[in-house]
């Protein structure tokens, strides 16, 4: 018996740290310890996600039905879209393929919006020619546009700072003073009959693309000046909301002459004036003056 109850003795504890150690791959050995916990996007993103998924169907679609059944057509990402469905693309991809700032976010959602919407007024929204996919990407846009919206609210309700922006002023009044002025001095767009009424700025009713570039440039503008001229006197948290619509309107500058640049570029579209490369330069100069702060 004594030699039983020692030969017993050392089963003991060998028993229980069997037992821990299946508690300890119950817990540690499941579904999330090996694949890590779930993240859930939040509201914002997930309504950006799916706008951008939108839009990026939108562009296999046709935006112009040239024929009785239009099908196969010219896809929207062609040159039927005179560069506003690549544009569409590029951004809705960008927006799925990596996560951005509220701002990049909202300003190039913004963009694609105008730029669609601009694309639809052109046509005509009861144009028998104007096709599924023009309505399908403002659909996708404006998903997008409210998922931005509302990631701006979300992080307005966060408790952790948010790192701080510093502004460059010079360079960010230049850049949207190019804007500006590119929006109605300069030629834009002359539509098809570009030779025979020669170029037209961006605020003709043929053209359009310069008014949202206008509206935004002439924003930007005014809180630079004030971001400038009186930067002590402009409470901390006012001062980065008003950085941060400058960075917005800089990028969705950038998104609406980029997509008449891409359409010089890739489709040789060459009715297109000057006016969308000094829109582009304008755009990006508010948007590169704009960064995050070095100490902070």
């Amino acid at each position: 018996m004594p030699e039983d109850t020692a030969a017993q003795e050392p089963e003991e504890p060998m028993a229980g740290s069997s037992s821990e150690a299946v508690e300890d791959g119950g817990n540690g050995g499941g579904g999330n310890g090996m694949l890590g916990p779930l993240e859930i996007p939040s509201t914002g993103r997930l309504l950006v996600g799916i706008g951008a998924a939108a839009m990026v169907l939108s562009t296999l679609f046709s935006w112009i039905e040239s024929g009785p059944d239009s099908f196969p057509n010219a896809t929207g990402i062609g040159s039927s879209t005179i560069g506003v469905g690549l544009a569409v693309f590029l951004v809705a991809l960008s927006l799925l393929l990596k996560a951005k700032s509220v701002a990049a976010t909202l300003g190039m959602a913004l963009g694609t919006f105008a730029i669609t919407l601009i694309f639809i007024v052109l046509v005509g929204a009861d144009s028998p020619l104007l096709g599924f996919g023009a309505w399908l990407g403002l659909a996708g846009c404006s998903v997008a546009v409210l998922g931005a919206l509302t990631s701006v609210y979300e992080q307005s309700q966060q408790e952790a700072e948010q790192p701080g922006l510093e502004l460059n002023p010079v360079v960010a009044a230049l850049g949207a003073a190019l804007a500006v002025v590119a929006s109605f001095w300069l030629d834009w767009y002359g539509g098809s009959e570009y030779l025979e009424y020669g170029p037209l700025n961006g605020l003709d009713s043929d053209a359009k693309f310069g008014l949202p570039v206008l509206i935004l440039g002439g924003l930007a503008l005014v809180l630079i000046v004030e971001l400038a001229t009186v930067p002590r006197m402009v409470m901390e948290e006012r001062r980065q909301a008003l950085l941060m619509i400058c960075q917005t309107a800089g990028i969705a500058i950038s998104v609406i002459a980029g997509s008449n640049v891409l359409a010089m570029a890739v489709f040789g579209e060459s009715f297109f004036g000057s006016a969308p490369i000094v829109a582009l330069v304008g755009g990006v100069m508010v948007t590169r003056s704009i960064r995050q702060a070095s100490n902070h």
